[in-house]
């Protein structure tokens, strides 16, 4: 009986010719390859995020340990997210998480063409005003903060004691889309 099930089951399988993913319809013989490669990159982007929403109130700490998950500080919390979810262990400090998402991944200088699961850079606090930011090359910039882009405006990131810890802020118009330097990943 069993024999018999599984055989149907593989037949109803291979006869299907066409799927249906987020309204858009493939032909399976055709597309089958590109569909799974697309699927299981969103599935390792949301494992990056999921694991990283698990410390949301985590307690900030400056220079953090890396070999504990009771305080983060910005690095170590982006770090430990790509560990657990994607199993990739970026180096300890953001600015050499930098260095290896430009040479391994893609970047961009718009936060609006960044991909959920990308690590966004920032450049030093200088107010809250986009006019405080005027006038500074930002390619000149020294990254001193990072967080893990959300999608839809909203990034996931730790830096201050008194923010609280490990939180979801929103970009647009605030000192975080002033700061911003770059974002990518090395996340397909």
């Amino acid at each position: 009986m069993k024999k018999t099930f599984s055989s149907a089951l593989i037949v109803i399988t291979l006869s299907l010719s066409a799927i249906s993913f987020q309204g858009h319809a493939f032909a399976a013989s055709q597309t089958d390859s590109n569909f799974s490669q697309t699927s299981v990159a969103s599935s390792v982007r949301q494992k990056v995020i999921s694991a990283g929403k698990a410390y949301l109130g985590t307690p900030y700490e400056f220079g953090s340990s890396r070999s504990n998950t009771r305080t983060f500080d910005c690095s170590d919390f982006v770090r430990q997210a790509y560990l657990e979810g994607a199993k990739i262990k970026l180096p300890a400090d953001s600015r050499s998480q930098a260095e290896y998402i430009k040479k391994n991944g893609n970047v961009t200088t718009d936060w609006r063409k960044l991909k959920p699961g990308d690590v966004m850079f920032f450049m030093s606090y200088r107010g809250s005003d986009a006019s405080d930011y005027r006038g500074i090359i930002k390619n000149k910039q020294r990254i001193t903060h990072n967080g893990i882009y959300l999608g839809n405006g909203k990034i996931l990131q730790t830096y201050s004691k008194e923010s609280g810890g490990v939180r979801i802020d929103t970009i647009d118009n605030k000192q975080w889309e002033y700061r911003f330097l770059f974002g990518g990943s090395v996340l397909k």
